[in-house]
């Protein structure tokens, strides 16, 4: 039997949760924060952070934009060119 880090209450092993005070133990609360964290960096937030805190921003910005354009199907590719043209001939014909 082991004790709570936050209460000491003792417990069994296989609990995954304090019954006392509700916190969970050492192991499931490192598995959730690492999810987590892996979560936050599939978000835009996380790619802002990862090309932010970056040596070398550039070069991680470009490997963000390749990943994007891998994702992308031939439609979305053929989308995002036709609104790029749109846009283009919009601020073309207005100068």
């Amino acid at each position: 039997m082991n004790k709570c880090s936050v209460c000491g209450h003792e417990r069994n092993d296989r609990d995954m949760k304090c019954p006392e005070c509700g916190s969970y133990y050492s192991k499931i609360a490192e598995i959730i924060a690492e999810q987590e964290a892996q979560e936050e960096m599939q978000t835009f937030r996380g790619q802002c952070k990862r090309i932010l805190n970056s040596d070398d921003i550039k070069h991680e910005l470009l490997a963000e934009l390749r990943l994007i354009r891998s994702r992308l199907t031939k439609r979305g590719m053929f989308a995002l060119f036709v609104i790029f043209v749109f846009v283009f001939a919009l601020v073309v014909s207005v100068l």
